[in-house]
């Protein structure tokens, strides 16, 4: 387990625990980092994972808070970083309901981004957190054509498909594009999700570009309630510019 999730889960067991109060002073990022003997990029990223999950409030100036002793009972993705989607895949589980080959007809291949006609291979299935009785989504993973063969590599748990992917076929992933929308919770996928046909939900689309591709090698649709999920950005200043 990386460094800063072992502190993250330290501390959230000492917030649990009472041990630093409700509405109390949280220590500070130096003194955790004395304390822990860690660098202050753990302490940040522990932090700020302890923050996506309601558990702390920081504001510059005023130091960070302690707003609950537990989280509340929904999904927080925090995203930051490649190696930061990774662990939704590590982190989460892939229960695989179908798996197939298809041609993606003009309304799928609008979602996807993609030319109509395409041939994709399409796993779909449940995808679960931790010991959780309640799914986190449903989730549709779409491989293009040139790729299918990865289905062959045992991919319903472990690395990541797109990473799969990367490995069999030599890839270099140049980018990966993200968009969050609301949607109608379908019918068909409601009672999967202990949800209620058309209630509000959020869809995550994610397509990921190969270095000199012009089309995605892979599109990941997660389809959220939206009372479980919430996602987390952060923009970092770097040499002047906001990134």
């Amino acid at each position: 387990m990386a460094r800063y999730k072992e502190l993250r889960e330290t501390l959230a067991e000492e917030i649990a625990a009472g041990i630093h109060p409700v509405g109390g002073r949280f220590p500070t990022e130096f003194e955790l980092c004395d304390r822990f003997g860690v660098s202050r990029h753990t302490v940040r990223e522990a932090l700020r994972a302890l923050e996506g999950k309601g558990l702390l409030s920081r504001q510059a100036g005023a130091g960070t808070t302690v707003l609950a002793r537990a989280s509340e009972p929904h999904y927080t993705r925090i995203v930051g970083s490649l190696e930061e989607l990774s662990d939704y895949a590590t982190d989460t589980r892939f229960e695989k309901r179908y798996e197939g080959i298809l041609h993606a007809r003009e309304t799928l291949a609008e979602l996807l981004g993609a030319p109509a006609g395409g041939r994709w291979l399409r796993l779909a299935g449940m995808r679960w957190q931790g010991e959780e009785r309640v799914p986190v989504c449903w989730t549709e993973i779409y491989v293009a054509e040139p790729y299918i063969a990865v289905r062959n590599d045992g991919i319903e748990n472990g690395a990541p498909v797109y990473e799969r992917i990367r490995r069999r076929f030599n890839l270099e992933i140049a980018e990966v594009e993200q968009r969050v929308s609301a949607t109608p919770m379908p019918a068909d996928i409601a009672a999967l999700l202990t949800s209620e046909p058309g209630a509000p939900a959020l869809l995550t689309r994610r397509r990921y570009f190969a270095e000199g591709g012009g089309l995605p090698f892979e599109v990941s649709l997660s389809l959220h309630p939206a009372d479980r999920y919430a996602f987390v950005q952060t923009l970092r200043r770097t040499d002047g510019k906001v990134t």
